[in-house]
């Protein structure tokens, strides 16, 4: 596999290669009868990923593309269906036991919903204490003094630690979610939309900690968004997501000023923009995803491109290709053999901006 990710393979910390995550679905009692074809989600379906220490990498996609399946996977709180997922060069894939029980302590996970993610019936106090307890890391009054430097570190009184989740306000509960991730010195830490659910006053206060707390403990993390004015802050590298698949990715700042994947496109073109009319802009996206039961042929994106161009985007898969000179930057389209010329040919939308980029593709 060829890196995605400039920079000395040594610091090299997370590696996934052609990670799968499938699902089956449950037949109906005449589908068995009959003994019907058994059907699975394709939720991810074959990701390369790399992650540097200390690095951020966003991975950003509409909402049932699989980019939270990829991280509960690369977590292994989803068994993979097949692929390679590596932790500090240790093949982790299957690991069990005592072997898994140490990867959850150099992984940990942020959810989305921060209630839903903590016990109802325990206080805050104890579910920071628990992933202390349960590696053996600190007891007694060592644990307590513990509890109470992590609620300090992410801004909460630690006279608090006794009161129960729903006494707290969301951002509240999502510093008691980082501390508890936070509890065990992890290496990586997966963000499964950490603040999407928050206000945007709050929103900036979280990021501004976990970046904090990414200088302060040498943190790496897979940041999950569908925001991604969020994912350009906070990101050092972005992989965008369709349909299972990883379309584009690249350095941050290449990905926003040149992207070449027609998705990539049409994601930063909904971006809300003070020069268009109430601040939206026009959606180059039209229609919803194909189920990913039945995923279509070719280019997973094909249904829905505004830069289709016939047999090829329909019967051929493309693979991720380097583009330009850009280290790192990679997109999977046959429009990366197209010169701008051609695509401003193709292009739907010749007045919004959507065809960018050099003439190599």
């Amino acid at each position: 596999m060829s890196s995605d990710a400039p920079g000395n393979s040594n610091d090299l910390l997370l590696r996934a290669q052609s990670v799968k995550k499938h699902f089956p679905v449950e037949q109906s009692l005449i589908d068995r009868l009959l003994g019907g074809e058994s059907e699975v989600v394709h939720a991810v379906d074959g990701v390369d990923l790399t992650l540097r220490e200390e690095e951020t990498v966003g991975v950003v996609g509409e909402s049932g593309c699989g980019k939270s399946t990829l991280g509960r996977t690369l977590a292994r709180l989803y068994e993979p269906t097949d692929g390679v997922i590596e932790i500090d060069g240790d093949d982790v894939t299957e690991a069990g036991g005592n072997r898994l029980q140490e990867l959850r302590k150099d992984v940990q996970v942020i959810f989305q919903d921060p209630l839903s993610s903590l016990n109802p019936r325990k206080t805050v106090g104890e579910i920071v204490a628990r992933p202390l307890e349960a590696h053996d890391i600190a007891t007694g009054d060592q644990k307590d003094e513990r509890v109470d430097e992590l609620f300090r570190e992410v801004g909460l009184d630690p006279a608090t630690r006794d009161r129960y989740p729903h006494e707290f306000s969301g951002g509240q509960r999502q510093r008691v979610g980082i501390a508890r991730a936070l509890a065990v010195e992890p290496k990586l830490v997966i963000a499964d939309e950490p603040v999407s659910a928050l206000d945007v006053s709050v929103q900036a206060q979280i990021i501004n900690l976990m970046k904090r707390l990414q200088q302060e403990y040498g943190l790496s993390y897979v940041f999950i968004a569908h925001d991604l004015s969020v994912v350009k802050h906070v990101s050092d590298r972005v992989a965008v997501m369709y349909l299972g698949k990883v379309v584009e990715q690249g350095p941050t700042d290449t990905i926003f000023r040149n992207p070449q994947h027609p998705y990539t496109k049409s994601l930063l073109h909904a971006i809300p923009s003070v020069e268009s009319a109430g601040g939206r802009r026009e959606t180059l996206l039209q229609g919803n995803p194909p189920s990913p039961i039945d995923p279509p042929s070719g280019c997973p994106f094909h249904t829905r491109c505004p830069e289709y161009i016939g047999d090829t985007c329909e019967n051929e898969v493309p693979e991720l290709e380097a583009v330009g000179d850009a280290d790192g930057h990679r997109a999977a389209c046959y429009w990366l053999d197209r010169t701008t010329e051609e695509r401003a040919e193709q292009d739907p939308y010749p007045s919004s901006g959507l065809v960018s980029g050099t003439d190599d593709g």
